[in-house]
């Protein structure tokens, strides 16, 4: 007698699917955890992490992030900070971002910004010590806001960690200005910028073929799972019924691939295809929500072309491609 899964009672207004908060490993992001292992293993300076914007960095890194403090240990001082965006660079407003972004307790204390640096670098050498490493990397989003001078004071920071035999790894993460800046700087001989934090560039992409989306849509099918420890991955909480009778997101995979082909031939859209993963990542939850969990007799297993195709349309990514991709 075949066993009937038993999906988790939870409210699903919880799902990460409905709050929009995960991250499923993808083709791209391993390519990446490979650059970036090898990177801080030759405990290279910096590194830029260059791409269009909504094609997925944000993401990528968050995920990249937990990773290697899954492998490099709880307590390695790795961080993902956001450098905000700035009309003229503020001394005591960076230290106090970098503050906040590796979480002091002091970091909106005082006003003096050689106090906020000295804080900065004493956790960090701090935090060294306690991992027992000589490493500390930060992952710097939107990385293209940072003025030269802040390549400065952040060169500072370098220095002087160095001072007390810890290595600074920095990985610049933004939009393609990050190789114009880097190309200024070359041209106009700020060499130590480039060396210190440019001196190697990797390209993020999104959905390049048929391969990498079957590869997200697994994930959603075997790699992913809620809660923690129910072993229910998304797509069997949304389609339990049809999940038991053997749907997987990947069935629908060369049907999604050829919707996505034809509607870039309709629309007129050539060059090569790199499809942010924000518009398949929206294309999938909207499956989800729209079609699973409250509608427990839609026929998942039979959706038509149709239905996946305007599911498809209504994420932008059309829109994107025609009007967006050099924005």
């Amino acid at each position: 007698m075949k066993m009937h899964f038993k999906k988790p009672n939870i409210n699903a207004e919880t799902h990460p699917i409905a709050i929009g908060d995960y991250c499923i490993g993808t083709n791209a992001i391993s390519k990446l955890y490979s650059y970036v292992t090898k990177w801080i293993r030759n405990r290279l300076p910096g590194a830029i992490i260059y791409g269009y914007p909504r094609i997925g960095k944000t993401g990528a890194v968050r995920y990249l992030v937990s990773v290697l403090q899954e492998d490099l240990g709880p307590n390695y001082p790795l961080y993902h900070i956001t450098c905000k965006t700035r009309k003229n660079p503020n001394e005591n407003s960076f230290f106090e971002d970098m503050l906040l972004g590796v979480k002091h307790d002091l970091a909106l204390v005082g006003s003096k910004s050689n106090v906020k640096r000295n804080r900065l670098v004493n956790l960090l050498i701090e935090k060294a010590e306690q991992a027992n490493t000589n490493k500390v990397i930060l992952f710097l989003d939107d990385a293209q806001n940072l003025f030269e001078i802040e390549y400065r004071w952040l060169m500072d920071i370098y220095n002087e960690l160095s001072l007390a035999q810890v290595h600074l790894i920095v990985f610049l993460v933004g939009q393609r200005e990050l190789l114009n800046q880097r190309t200024v700087y070359r041209d106009t001989g700020r060499y130590q910028l480039v060396g210190r934090f440019m001196s190697q560039a990797y390209e993020f992409k999104g959905i390049l073929d048929i391969e990498d989306l079957e590869e997200l849509l697994l994930g959603y099918d075997k790699y992913s799972e809620y809660p923690i420890g129910s072993s229910c991955s998304y797509t069997q909480f949304y389609f339990s019924d049809a999940f038991d009778n053997g749907f997987r997101l990947t069935s629908l995979t060369s049907t999604i691939w050829e919707i996505i082909e034809e509607s870039r031939r309709t629309h007129g859209i050539k060059g090569n295809l790199d499809i942010p993963m924000q518009y398949i990542v929206l294309f999938i939850e909207n499956l989800f929500l729209q079609y699973g969990e409250e509608e427990k007799d839609y026929d998942i297993i039979h959706i038509s072309s149709e239905t996946l195709k305007e599911i498809f349309e209504s994420t932008g990514y059309l829109e994107w491609e025609i009007y967006g991709r050099t924005t």
